[in-house]
């Protein structure tokens, strides 16, 4: 267990390093800037808050489609199919900790850029503090988002990014949108009704959450899965 631990914390302080060192960070906090400045522009063209609120909460959900597919599913994917992590998987370590290693040192990185991004993006629109709720669901989604696009590199690493950003836009959020029980196979469907987007109940809120670790839980277990059967 020691050295699993000690693997998972290597791997993460590795590929934070790596991110520093390339371009992906500050394409990351490129598209992070997006929704303050959509948002800006709002303001200057609407009056009334709750329309500005409404488009700004819609551009922000689509960085999170963007950002777990730009450093997760990239940084996994790249590694896999260039075969960086071929020496690792040839040691005497479990494969669950390569991929446990990169998603910590990489998702803490996307809930970082979301969470500032949403509080600017909503304090330009609607001059408007975001609630304690929408902080928590903008961060749950980037955590099970993330946990998804590990995986879909796993499953096709050289194209693990435009895949998780097509999943996000033919999937996720359409199904999201739909009427009905299908909306609980979405992450950003639970994302809205976590903060309170949808005035739904606590106990619904609460059903959410629980919703976006299932969904990330069962496509993180599908990568664990696949990690075992990659040739080394």
């Amino acid at each position: 267990m020691i050295g699993s631990l000690a693997t998972t914390r290597l791997i993460a302080a590795v590929t934070l390093r790596r991110l520093v060192r390339g371009r992906a960070l500050w394409v990351g906090g490129i598209v992070a800037a997006m929704p303050i400045a959509f948002a800006a522009l709002l303001h200057e063209r609407q009056a009334r808050a709750t329309m500005n609120i409404t488009d700004v909460t819609a551009f922000e959900t689509l960085v999170l489609a963007v950002l777990p597919a730009l450093f997760v599913a990239s940084s996994i994917g790249e590694e896999i199919e260039d075969r960086t992590t071929t020496y690792l998987w040839s040691r005497p370590i479990p494969r669950w900790a390569v991929l446990v290693g990169k998603l910590v040192g990489l998702v803490p990185v996307v809930i970082a850029l979301v969470l500032p991004s949403w509080f600017l993006a909503l304090q330009a629109g609607a001059r408007m503090t975001p609630s304690a709720a929408s902080f928590g669901a903008f961060a749950v989604g980037a955590f099970a988002l993330s946990l998804v696009a590990a995986t879909i590199a796993t499953l096709v690493p050289k194209h693990g990014m435009a895949l998780m950003i097509c999943y996000m836009l033919f999937f996720d959020l359409p199904v999201g949108a739909l009427p009905g029980s299908l909306q609980e196979l979405s992450v950003t469907h639970h994302v809205r009704v976590i903060a309170d987007m949808l005035d739904r109940t606590a106990e619904s809120a609460g059903l959410a959450a629980l919703g976006c670790i299932l969904i990330g839980g069962l496509w993180l277990a599908i990568g664990l899965v696949r990690v075992r059967r990659l040739e080394a």
